[in-house]
């Protein structure tokens, strides 16, 4: 026997076209049935796309926004603020009484009306010079300073009245005051005196003087006058009179 006869041939696979075309078949019409799905899927979900041939009919729906809080509680002030302007308008007007022309605004100063006597200008022939040691025996020319009166309108010497000295003398501040009736030395009358200083020193006008009321006002201008660097002018007499 041949040694060959005993090999079995292996039947060859033979390519079956009639069901390769079939099976692609199948997976096409798979493939669109799901296409065909998912468009009415499509459809039913969006009826108003523009992929629908036959869309619905449109349908007018009026839609009002709802109002928030905020443009309720703005919508109530509108209201409210018209109520309140229509009542003004309805209120009857006040006639508001203009200011007459003795109303005093209230920054304007009042200056108070002075009574006949109460105030004081120099009287003729103020200021003068003299030798203090007439009054001052003992000081000799270590004196200087100025005195003087007061006189009412009947020319009555008035006592109790205040006078200042101000200004600079040789360089320094002067503040000073006197009292009418306070200088016994200077014989009968109301004088005052006020002490400058303990020697004569000459000055051109830096000094002032006036008389001031009980309440620091001045109750008189505030006059200049000079000092000398003299021992015959060391004393300068300074006298006020009332004006009427």
């Amino acid at each position: 026997m041949d040694e060959f006869d005993f090999v079995e041939k292996k039947a060859k696979r033979r390519f079956k076209l009639g069901a390769a075309l079939l099976n692609l078949l199948s997976v096409g019409l798979l493939l669109v049935t799901l296409a065909v799905g998912a468009y009415y899927a499509f459809l039913f979900l969006n009826p108003y796309s523009e992929f629908n041939p036959f869309p619905p009919a449109a349908q007018a729906v009026s839609t009002l926004p709802a109002a928030s809080p905020t443009a309720m509680e703005a919508e109530g002030e509108v209201l409210a603020e018209a109520a309140t302007e229509e009542a003004i308008e309805e209120e009857p007007a006040t006639n508001t009484p203009e200011p007459t022309a003795t109303d005093v605004p209230p920054t304007a100063t009042i200056t108070p009306t002075r009574e006949p006597g109460s105030y004081y200008e120099i009287q003729p022939g103020s200021p003068v010079a003299l030798d203090s040691s007439i009054f001052h025996p003992d000081l000799g020319c270590s004196f200087l300073g100025v005195a003087g009166q007061a006189f009412g309108l009947e020319d009555t010497p008035i006592p109790g009245l205040r006078v200042q000295v101000t200004g600079m003398l040789d360089g320094e501040s002067v503040d000073k005051l006197g009292l009418t009736g306070a200088a016994s030395q200077y014989g009968a009358g109301s004088y005052f005196e006020i002490v400058l200083g303990d020697e004569p020193v000459g000055s051109n006008e830096t000094l002032e003087i006036q008389i001031i009321d009980e309440d620091g006002l001045p109750a008189s201008d505030a006059f200049s006058f000079s000092t000398f660097a003299s021992c015959g002018q060391n004393l300068i007499l300074v006298n006020f009179k009332a004006l009427p």
